[in-house]
């Protein structure tokens, strides 16, 4: 049986040390990265059965609003690598984040790492089925959303509220809005209206409201 290869985005040396220790040949081939920069070069030179991703990462430029570990994300998910996110960021707006817009397979916090239970989760990772993102046609611009930012967008488009969305898809209206200042940004414009005429002239179609909804208009 070849060793499971695995990716190990972590800027910390004692946690490196631990991951060495906990996930040891000739099960695992562990390939170590601690910044974007050598995490991004080596998923685009190798093939990983999964990714073991620190969200803030000290080489970030700009600590207050990284984004280094969810750019590393979106670069795993498109390649079809199943990711683990172990990360002293526990809000619970960031876990959503990783979940919702990411597909992570799992979120770990380093407050409540179980060395004896994480090696099993990472071979869980590796056999499960990696959540790649769905196709959309090239040139679009809307290829630069997310799955779920796209659904968000589908939403927008029936007229619902940011509450009204956070209760079709169950995550809270703050993580909505992060949602929503993504699609704005990502798109260039400055408001919903924008957002949703940018989105219908790249040929998005609206999903149908739910059959309660048609039966209350």
């Amino acid at each position: 049986m070849s060793a499971l290869p695995v990716l190990v985005v972590e800027d910390n040396a004692q946690w490196r040390d631990l991951y060495a220790e906990l996930l040891p040949p000739p099960e695992f081939a562990l390939h170590f990265a601690a910044s974007y920069a050598e995490a991004r070069g080596e998923l685009q030179r190798s093939t990983f059965s999964v990714a073991i991703v620190d969200l803030n990462l000290a080489s970030s430029e700009a600590r207050q609003e990284n984004r280094d570990g969810y750019r590393l994300l979106q670069a795993a998910r498109q390649k079809g690598v199943a990711a683990i996110v172990v990360s002293g960021m526990d809000e619970p707006e960031e876990v959503d984040r990783a979940y919702e817009e990411h597909g992570v397979f799992a979120f770990v916090e380093k407050a409540l790492f179980d060395r004896r239970a994480f090696a099993r989760l990472v071979g869980e990772a590796a056999r499960a089925p990696a959540a790649v993102e769905a196709a959309v046609p090239a040139g679009s611009v809307l290829a630069e959303l997310t799955d779920r930012e796209r659904e968000v967008l589908g939403l927008m488009a029936q007229g619902r509220t940011n509450r009204q969305i956070s209760e079709v898809l169950l995550i809270t209206p703050n993580t909505v809005k992060k949602h929503v200042d993504h699609i704005l940004q990502k798109l260039r414009v400055n408001n919903r209206a924008g957002a949703v005429a940018v989105a219908l002239q790249s040929g998005l179609t609206p999903p149908k409201p739910p059959a309660e909804d048609a039966a209350g208009q």
